[in-house]
């Protein structure tokens, strides 16, 4: 019977590492296949030898965890997460390491760090040189990054109130997550083992996160041709990495349409209600009253009527603004950049080059690393500070002018963004503005650490942005090819891929690891039954 339940609890500390190092050693045989059918074979043995060692040490790892004895704990299970994050891109590194070995091994890591934390950064200077195996590679480990996101989500994080969830559910009676069919109520003390959320969250949202896959890369084929450079950027898109197999500082997309298309898509990270049967925090809220997506159409909107009107006055000194097409070609690639920044994306619109050239202006920097900070929604592929949180802030803030106004009135549910969630209000302010602090107060950190390496202040913070919020691709964008994660040294890439994972994994998670006692705190308290304690 002990043997039995050691194995059982073995098997729970094994559910997250050794399995998910076993798939990426299966994920390998697709590049490998790809490889033999154009011919490359040399790229063929690299992913071969690769899944091979990988699958050596996935069963080496399931073994040794299945004899430890120690029970799971929320710990437990935040310290498997961090080391999927950082250990898994080492294995995934092995093919890059022996087709490309000027990348070294630190160069290699990076490249798949950020891909799999779905930032999109790459070290490569000349990226349409590389072999097509190692795009497609970097386009599987950035959308297989986004599953493992989505996962972690409702699986990890969400019964330990963390990745937005601490301002949807900040209180006892409201804290309830379903993983798949059945309730999680009373967080913490009886939630089901891992292994049971795993799969039920699996269940629940590998179907859609795979579907959603498909159905974008049937209509991105129909609009323009379908090759492997349109697939990874139909991959980029769903796990919002950016990644990206063109030179950079290339459009994604060969149209609008096609644009159009992947926009649609965009949405996804932008709220979880894509993946609604894998949670249920209190009730329903409709796709029209969700707060994250209300308050993504307005910062959107402002965005891109600020960009656009800053264009349009500069085109109308210099006597361009007559051009009524060229003005809507302008505005629509506006429009699909700022999208694309705030999910994290980090996509370029075809039209964006013909927008700043019709205005004779550069690149909003601010603008741009500002969307990249906020991010997309919770429980969802996208990086940086979430929708939700900063819902909550301007919620609560609302609340605060109008008891300025009148002090003595009753506060409701109101209408505004955060309309319909109570959550959003109080506590979850509260937690929302700590963890915007923790989030500002990661980017100085990086940022130093960058500047230490000898790098300058501007690009040192850039790229600390672009590493935190996951978003990659804007590091080139904002410096306008002057600096980009080619030129940087060891040392520097090293600092970045850390900034990526702090980033993905969110400081109050890494926070909670250290601090039993934070993690506590976090956790709904049962309700005191009246009875003394033992």
């Amino acid at each position: 019977m002990r043997a039995r339940q050691r194995r059982e609890k073995g098997r729970e500390q094994s559910a997250l590492f050794a399995p998910a190092l076993g798939m990426l050693a299966l994920a390998m045989a697709l590049p490998m296949i790809f490889a033999l059918v154009e011919g490359d074979e040399r790229s063929a043995r690299a992913f071969l030898y690769g899944g091979l060692f990988s699958g050596f040490a996935a069963a080496i790892a399931r073994v040794a965890l299945a004899s430890r004895a120690a029970e799971s704990s929320p710990q437990l299970e935040l310290a498997s997460l961090l080391v999927a994050w950082a250990v898994l891109p080492a294995f995934a590194a092995i093919p890059l390491l022996l087709l490309t070995p000027s990348l070294g091994w630190v160069g290699a890591w990076f490249e798949m760090v950020a891909s799999f934390t779905t930032t999109g950064s790459t070290g490569y200077a000349r990226p349409d040189l590389v072999p097509d195996a190692i795009h497609l590679w970097r386009g599987m480990m950035g959308w297989m990054g986004g599953l493992l996101t989505l996962t972690a989500a409702y699986v990890v994080l969400a019964p330990r109130r963390m990745g937005g969830f601490e301002v949807t559910t900040p209180t006892a009676s409201a804290a309830s997550v379903t993983t798949g069919d059945v309730r999680l109520a009373e967080l913490g003390a009886h939630t089901p083992p891992i292994g049971e959320r795993l799969r039920r969250a699996l269940r629940a949202i590998l179907p859609v996160y795979a579907g959603l896959t498909c159905a974008l890369i049937i209509l991105v084929g129909s609009a323009q041709p379908l090759d492997l450079s349109s697939i990874v950027h139909a991959l980029g898109v769903i796990s919002t990495s950016g990644i990206s197999a063109q030179r950079p500082m290339t459009p994604a997309f060969d149209n609008i349409p096609a644009e159009a298309i992947a926009a649609v898509f965009m949405l996804a990270a932008c709220t979880s209600r894509f993946y609604g049967r894998a949670t249920r925090i209190g009730r329903d809220v409709t796709l029209r009253r969700d707060p994250e997506l209300r308050l993504a159409a307005i910062i959107v909107a402002c965005a891109t009527l600020a960009l656009f009107l800053r264009h349009w006055l500069a085109a109308f000194e210099l006597d361009l603004g007559e051009n009524g097409i060229d003005a809507l070609t302008a505005l629509w690639g506006i429009l699909f950049t700022t999208l694309s920044f705030l999910t994290t994306t980090g996509y370029e619109a075809a039209a964006w080059e013909g927008a700043r050239a019709w205005a004779g202006l550069d690149n909003p920097t601010l603008l741009l690393l500002g969307l990249a900070a906020i991010g997309g929604g919770a429980a969802t592929t996208a990086g940086g500070i979430k929708l939700i949180r900063a819902a909550a802030l301007i919620r609560h803030g609302l609340r605060e002018i109008d008891r300025l106004a009148q002090p003595s009135v009753v506060g409701g549910s109101g209408t505004g963004v955060g309309a319909g969630l109570k959550g959003l209000v109080g506590e979850g302010a509260f937690l929302g503005w700590a963890f915007i602090m923790l989030y500002a107060g990661s980017v100085f950190v990086v940022a130093f650490a960058l500047a230490v390496t000898g790098l300058a202040f501007e690009p040192a913070f850039i790229a600390a942005v672009s590493s935190v919020s996951n978003t990659g691709p804007v590091f080139g964008f904002v410096a306008q090819g002057h600096e980009s994660y080619a030129l940087l040294d060891g040392w520097q890439r090293a600092c970045c891929a850390a900034g990526m994972i702090l980033g993905r994994m969110e400081t109050l998670a890494v926070i909670a690891l250290f601090r039993r006692e934070t993690l506590l705190s976090m956790l709904p308290q049962r309700k005191n039954s009246g009875k003394p304690a033992a």
